[in-house]
């Protein structure tokens, strides 16, 4: 079963809209806002055996609310 499919990302929690599970360069994985840009840290991997671990933690820090947010003052 692909990965994008076990893990469950919410909304943005900065402001609503859609955000995307995204994988770098095979080591590790982040959540982004495809709308304003905020984002977790890299969670990174490396043994192919924790890369699901490395993704649902990634999910889970963002369902949490522990984002990036990239606006001024922030």
């Amino acid at each position: 079963m692909d990965i994008y499919e076990l893990v469950e990302v919410q909304d943005c929690p900065s402001c609503g809209g859609p955000s995307i599970l995204e994988e770098e360069c095979k080591s590790s994985f982040y959540v982004m806002c495809m709308e304003c840009g905020s984002r977790t840290v890299n969670i990174d991997y490396k043994k192919e055996e924790d890369r699901l671990d490395a993704a649902k933690r990634a999910a889970h820090l963002w369902n949490i609310g522990k984002a990036i947010s990239s606006h001024p003052g922030e």
